[in-house]
């Protein structure tokens, strides 16, 4: 048995959340409210940005905002091929078809010269994300969409308070999209927010949030019921306030796990470019599988066995998930089938094939003391030493 347990994440509330939550659960107005109101003020302001609109989760936050933006069906949005699927099935939940992109070698993040090869004449918008915390590169993405008349959406759900050459991410392209699961960066409970400067997306996504309502009587449009609640935003507008001191804290341990472990012949730490502020939301080493003789799931069952928990996620690229490889939607193959002639959907990209199921992260939120972080170094050392 390990002598000790670290876990890769956790919910890190306080005082202020407690209160905040108690003073909506008195009040008796539980739907979206002053909270909700106050959260959002806030994370405009941090992100610098003139909207921010609280919705029910990240996922519903890029489907209000690819509708905002008058994506129909049909119509294609480029993103990379490892990250969450619901940053491509939000698209398809909008009828519309995402079109897979390889990735950055290094960074893990959307490869912006990949771009071209997925471009047609029915390409909408470009959705990079910030994979891990690290910003993709967006002076390069956005320039390509400027040249093509494209949108640029940000998938920020992994990114709170990370910055690319001094933008706050979700202030970059027209639109961002944040998620406040519990395990992120700072957390609503569950909860997620669209940032943009643009005054119509701003309007079309608090008007299709609450089911797209002019009046208690009147639905003029096809809306949704992705409301945040004030229970949601209590916590949320406490967790801002303590995103900076969360994230320096997150830098420092990932800064001196990544450091302490460079040595070791079978994992690599992930590169970060010295022109953005990384928000860590995993500290990610990649796995040499040749070294150690093991898969990345092998890996992180065997640390998990000393007592040290990883994450391991994104273990085949998107375009092999089911979903997307039957080409399923709506009980169908549409809105593949309308496309047909555009793509070749049978892919395989080298980047991301690559580094697939073979990257870990590490233990690295704010709630760990400095005794666990020892423990995660001996551990890996120790683990490398075995092979």
């Amino acid at each position: 048995m390990a002598d000790r347990t670290v876990s890769v994440a956790e919910p890190i509330l306080g005082d202020e959340e407690h209160e905040n939550v108690e003073a909506v659960l008195d009040s008796g107005r539980f739907l979206q409210g002053p909270m909700v109101e106050e959260f959002e003020q806030k994370w405009a302001d941090f992100v610098g940005v003139d909207h921010a609109v609280a919705v029910s989760n990240g996922t519903t936050a890029i489907q209000l905002t690819l509708n905002a933006i008058g994506l129909e069906p049909g119509d294609e949005v480029i993103v990379p091929s490892l990250t969450f699927g619901s940053t491509a099935t939000a698209v398809v939940h909008q009828a519309g078809v995402p079109v897979f992109a390889d990735i950055d070698r290094e960074l893990y993040t959307l490869d912006h010269t990949d771009l071209e090869r997925c471009l047609s004449d029915r390409t909408e918008a470009v959705m990079p994300v910030h994979l891990y915390g690290h910003p993709a590169e967006m002076d390069e993405i956005v320039a390509f969409a400027d040249e093509h008349d494209l949108y640029v959406i940000e998938d920020a759900a992994q990114a709170h308070g990370a910055r690319y050459k001094g933008d706050v991410v979700g202030s970059i392209g027209d639109a961002g999209c944040f998620s406040f699961y519990a395990t992120k960066n700072i957390t609503t409970g569950e909860g997620g927010i669209v940032t943009t400067d643009n005054d119509a997306i701003a309007e079309q996504v608090r008007l299709l949030r609450s089911h797209a309502m002019s009046d208690r009587d009147h639905h003029v449009e096809l809306g949704y019921n992705y409301r945040m609640s004030d229970i949601n935003g209590a916590i949320g507008t406490a967790q801002v306030d303590r995103l900076e001191e969360f994230n320096a804290r997150r830098r420092e341990i990932s800064e001196r796990l990544l450091s302490e472990l460079a040595d070791q012949e079978w994992l690599e730490p992930a590169t970060v470019r010295d022109y953005v502020d990384h928000a860590y939301f995993w500290a990610p080493i990649e796995i040499d599988t040749e070294v150690t003789g093991m898969s990345g799931k092998e890996v992180r069952e065997a640390l998990l066995e000393r007592g040290v928990e990883t994450r391991h996620r994104y273990v085949d690229p998107l375009y092999d998930q089911p979903v997307f490889e039957n080409h399923r939607g709506f009980n169908s193959e549409f809105p593949w089938s309308v496309n047909d002639a555009d793509h070749d959907y049978d892919l395989s990209l080298p980047n991301v094939e690559a580094v697939a199921g073979n990257t870990l992260g590490l233990p690295n939120h704010p709630g760990l003391d400095e005794a666990d972080v020892d423990y995660v170094i001996e551990t890996l050392r120790e683990f490398g030493e075995t092979l």
